[in-house]
């Protein structure tokens, strides 16, 4: 590969054409308190990840942490990848659905590799995805975002969340917001305080006329729920994506970001 080509894949992978600070400046309007993370977490770019290393990567996600979803994606690239040398060890590019797909005992593999009772989420998706080729991934980005998640949903292994993460950060699908535990406790922390009294006094917040009302009902209800519940975490995103659209995942991005320093 040329410069040009490594530029050219480098600012497709970190998305550079989107100006993370324009995107800051409209949600500074919006919301003040992003003139900090502006300053604290303007690094914070959504990544534009291939697609199955993405959506295998957050299969392996579920309960676990990031050391051992780590150790488990390496031990996957390590048996079905290719070998790349290089001066600072051997590494392993991640496998294509199809290279997965040859291997007879998928399910009893990834179990040898650690993966526990997700190796069988595995095992149902690559036999799943095999036949339809790599066409059927890449054509999500082409359609709507609900329909692209009733169609990741359909994968065993693939809720809500991580369809969600995979719509942002492979799909292009700027406006899909990842809810857990730190985005919900940021909207509540962050917007219900704010934003679920009656009236005007919104603590400087600017929230546009034709949508305030459906935000403060928003808000008005996720105040209702004192601990995480599937309604809690759908009222979280719609208040999130309501408020920062039509890119609302890279503002959760910073969200989540600026959420785990203060943690």
């Amino acid at each position: 590969e040329t410069n040009e080509d490594l530029k050219l894949l480098l600012s497709d992978y970190f998305q550079l054409h989107v100006s993370l600070q324009a995107l800051c400046d409209q949600w500074i309007k919006v919301d003040p308190e992003f003139k900090g993370l502006a300053r604290t977490q303007i690094g914070v770019r959504i990544l534009r990840q291939p697609i199955v290393e993405n959506l295998f990567t957050f299969i392996a996600s579920s309960n676990n942490n990031i050391k051992r979803i780590t150790m488990l994606v390496d031990k996957l690239c390590s048996r079905y990848g290719q070998p790349i040398g290089t001066e600072k060890g051997t590494f392993f590019t991640f496998p294509s659905v199809q290279t997965i797909s040859q291997d007879p005992e998928v399910e009893q593999t990834m179990k040898e590799l650690g993966f526990g009772y997700r190796a069988k989420y595995y095992a149902k998706t690559v036999e799943r995805l095999a036949p339809l080729g790599d066409a059927y991934l890449e054509n999500l980005r082409h359609i709507s975002m609900e329909l692209a998640r009733a169609e990741l949903m359909k994968l065993s292994g693939v809720g809500p969340k991580v369809a969600d993460c995979v719509l942002l950060m492979s799909l292009d699908k700027a406006n899909a917001v990842p809810v857990d535990t730190h985005i919900w406790q940021v909207a509540q922390k962050r917007y219900v305080g704010r934003l679920a009294g009656s009236g005007n006094d919104l603590e400087g917040m600017q929230l546009p006329p034709d949508k305030q009302e459906q935000i403060q009902e928003l808000a008005r209800q996720l105040g209702a729920f004192k601990s995480p519940s599937t309604r809690a975490y759908e009222l979280a995103q719609a208040l999130i994506v309501t408020l920062f659209s039509p890119y609302a995942g890279w503002a959760q991005g910073m969200l989540f970001s600026d959420d785990l320093v203060d943690s």
